[in-house]
């Protein structure tokens, strides 16, 4: 990836703010990121491992030969973030580590793993969730809006009290996975069931 120009280790870091900006050559490790915005900002050639985001903004974000690793996001705004572009390292695909209480619209998690994760606290708007491993996962009461979830593994993921997701009961594993009705007899259109 380059020598960086920037390395920093364990540091706070407040109210950085790149808007339609190129961000590069940095290497955060242990960094607390608290009120930032990245709108629109290019990573190029930078590295965060084990960083926590603190009500940030992430909106379209252009990546290019970035590595993140082990990312804490709390109370973060998230719009059109594919995670798995981040991921710059074939061993290490885990750009992710924890996501809490953040809003997150048009994000795309791709060949990700987050089994028994707790995903109940956040909103989430038109995202997708394609071949990742959710084995035990909660979405229990979450807001899920037009999320779908294809090519993945839910199997006892919990959906009660849930709404808004799109589930491919074709081809998800849903073995063991919790529904409320109504919600769960919507997962009947596909097999063109009608229930009265």
């Amino acid at each position: 990836m380059g020598e960086k120009i920037n390395s920093f280790t364990g540091r706070e870091i407040k109210g950085l703010s790149y808007r339609a900006e190129t961000m590069s050559g940095y290497y955060y490790e242990d960094c607390t990121f608290e009120d930032c915005v990245f709108d629109a900002a290019a990573f190029e050639n930078c590295t965060f491992r084990s960083c926590v985001f603190i009500r940030c903004a992430f909106v379209t974000p252009a990546v290019r030969n970035t590595d993140m690793r082990f990312c804490d996001f709390k109370k973060c705004r998230l719009i059109g973030v594919s995670f798995m572009n981040f991921v710059n390292d074939e061993h290490i695909r885990k750009p992710v580590n924890s996501i809490e209480e953040c809003r997150m619209s048009y994000c795309l998690f791709h060949d990700m793993s987050f089994p028994g994760y707790d995903f109940s606290s956040n909103e989430f708007s038109k995202c997708e969730f394609t071949e990742c491993r959710l084995k035990g996962a909660v979405f229990r009461g979450c807001s899920l809006g037009g999320t779908s979830f294809s090519n993945t593994d839910l199997r006892e993921a919990d959906f009660r009290r849930a709404d808004g997701y799109v589930i491919d009961i074709f081809n998800d594993k849903l073995r063991g996975a919790k529904f409320s009705s109504p919600e769960a007899l919507d997962l009947l259109t596909a097999l063109q069931i009608e229930v009265e």
